[in-house]
């Protein structure tokens, strides 16, 4: 009798069988080992990138201390204390030469000859306002101007005396060595001794050198001794600075200061007096000015104030390194290769970043969570397959593409488009540059919109079939449903795709460097819309521009660090907020 044949329920599993090994490890093993080995070399790199970022950009603080020393010990600080004083006068000159070209334009719309313009506009009783306001401020710039050359002279010989002793020392290193009898010259000593013959008048014999890359007892001494010799001299060339004794140049001629603002208080009130003689026959520029006069007596009313400023001000005032890292987050001036001061401000670039993530954000949240519920909850199958891959798509677009377009094309576009006459009652129209926050942040705009679109959409998903359903049984239309029941459940998600979108903007970096006119100022936000059309730099452009002209461990270099260690911050808390809003309000979790 035959046996019967196994039924499937006897036969044992597949997954039962013994299974091949490799290097002693199945098949579960190898993969488990693979996709933890990748896990643990991402977070390794990303554990490098953060300590490299951290650590170059530790020694900011330093060494930005260390600058602000000596801009006060030099006396740099006081001068700058001078200046503004002078920096207040020039404003109000540029006040009045504005005043004074507007009363040119009005008397060419009034249809004059220029003979005639000439003859009111050079009268003696012009000339006396204009000229006379001109020449007020003379000796005070004068002045100010003998004081800053003394301060950077001391600053610079410090500087230089620094450099100096940093290039003894190493010269010192150098001669200890070749002194040293069983030390071989390298190359490096090769081609500073050939410098060095060279430079004595020894071209023939720095050649003959130079070819057979050998050196002989007699060239060894003779190279020593020229080491030595320009030791010597370097070392002579070292002008010690006493800040203490130098300040005083600085500091000193008080009482000449102060007459010098006493006439100038005395002047001003003299040319004053002689605007009231000119005829301008314009109610507009004899309203400008009466300001002008009213800001005059707010210059004069400051000089006291501004003397105590200058009486109270101290050499010695220790600089903290608190100072130091809050006039890098406060600081109003991105300055660098000055002959003055560096300044390392934050300030600028952060709100220039802002104001272009804010243009962007303001259409790409509409523009990409509109298009995922209209693509998720609306659109028929051949829209969705449509529209989908196409907005999708931009992600693809490289971004210096996207830049060379906003440059070429739609920067140009805006600022034709301003120059119409049916746009001339816009405050801000026509805008005077192509390339500004707006043009930057319309294109940023336009790439944010995939992400956004992206992650929204998936929000949208996740949301239960039978939250939809249950609306559509209750009689709500596809709108209503999509408004009322769909897009609060998944608000959450929305939120954070529009969050991560924003980390997708304030992060990039080509399209703001070409597009954002790359002017370093905090952007005059009292403009009011016009302010979106102003020239500004963001932190990752300021990065990418000056990042390859810096020298490898200045003050400069570093400084790019600080940037970079906020733009990690930035995206830090964006990412953070992302997540905790989608923890904190999903309602699929209740």
């Amino acid at each position: 009798m035959e046996a019967p044949s196994p039924t499937p329920q006897d036969s044992p599993p597949a997954f039962s069988k013994r299974r091949a090994l490799f290097l002693g490890k199945d098949s579960d093993s190898i993969i488990k080992t693979f996709f933890g080995s990748n896990a643990m070399v991402a977070i390794v790199v990303l554990a490098l990138i953060t300590l490299f970022l951290f650590k170059e950009g530790a020694g900011f603080i330093g060494l930005y201390h260390k600058s602000l020393e000596e801009y006060r010990e030099s006396g740099l600080e006081y001068v700058d204390i001078l200046k503004e004083q002078r920096d207040d006068y020039t404003e109000l000159n540029r006040y009045l030469n504005d005043v004074k070209a507007e009363w040119i334009n009005g008397l060419k719309a009034d249809g004059l000859s220029q003979a005639e313009i000439s003859k009111t506009v050079f009268s003696p009783e012009a000339k006396a306002l204009f000229l006379g306001y001109m020449r007020v401020g003379s000796d005070l710039k004068k002045f100010v101007k003998q004081k800053m050359d003394v301060a950077i002279g001391i600053r610079d010989q410090h500087t230089t005396n620094q450099n100096l002793t940093t290039t003894l020392t190493n010269f010192g290193a150098r001669i200890n060595n070749v002194k040293k009898s069983g030390y071989t010259l390298d190359d490096e000593d090769l081609a500073k001794f050939t410098l060095l013959l060279r430079n004595s008048d020894q071209a023939e014999r720095s050649a003959a050198i130079q070819a057979s890359a050998t050196v002989s007892d007699a060239d060894r001494a003779d190279y020593l001794a020229l080491l030595e010799a320009e030791y010597t001299t370097l070392a002579a060339s070292i002008q010690p600075v006493d800040f203490d004794t130098a300040i005083l140049e600085v500091t000193d001629e008080q009482d000449r200061y102060a007459e010098i603002l006493t006439e100038m208080d005395l002047s001003i009130y003299k040319v004053l007096q002689s605007a009231d003689t000119v005829e301008f026959n314009n109610a507009a520029l004899s309203k400008r000015i009466e300001t002008f006069k009213e800001l005059n007596e707010l210059f004069i009313d400051q000089i006291s104030t501004h003397r105590n400023k200058l009486a109270n001000w101290d050499q010695h005032e220790p600089v903290s390194n608190w100072r130091a890292l809050g006039a890098f987050l406060s600081g109003k001036n991105w300055v660098t290769a000055s002959d003055q001061q560096d300044w390392y401000g934050l300030l600028p670039l952060l709100t220039g970043s802002l104001l272009i993530s804010s243009i962007a954000l303001f259409f790409a949240i509409p523009f990409g969570v509109g298009a995922a519920i209209y693509v998720n909850q609306i659109a028929g199958p051949t829209e969705r397959n449509f529209i989908k891959p196409y907005i999708e798509f931009i992600s693809a677009i490289p971004s210096v593409v996207i830049g060379f377009f906003g440059v070429v094309v739609f920067g140009e576009a805006i600022r034709l488009l301003s120059q119409m006459d049916a746009l001339s009652w816009v405050p801000f129209f026509p805008v005077q540059e192509r390339l500004n926050a707006f043009t930057a942040g319309c294109l940023l705009a336009l790439m944010a919109i995939p992400t956004i679109f992206t992650l929204a959409e998936d929000a949208i998903n996740n949301v239960p079939r039978h939250f939809k359903e249950a609306s559509f049984a209750m009689g709500a239309t596809r709108l209503q449903t999509s408004m009322r029941v769909i897009v609060p459940t998944a608000l959450s998600g929305i939120i954070s795709a529009i969050m991560l979108g924003f980390g997708r903007v304030i992060g990039e970096t080509m399209v703001v460097l070409l597009c954002a006119g790359n002017r370093i100022k905090i952007p005059d936000f009292t403009a009011g819309p016009g302010v979106f059309f102003e020239p500004v730099h963001t932190m990752t452009g300021i990065i990418a521009q000056e990042m390859g002209e810096v020298v490898h461990g200045s003050l400069h270099y570093r400084a790019l660090f600080m940037v970079g260690i906020v733009l990690f911050f930035a995206s830090l808390l964006i990412n953070y907020g992302a997540q905790w809003v989608v923890k904190k309000y999903s309602k699929l979790g209740d």
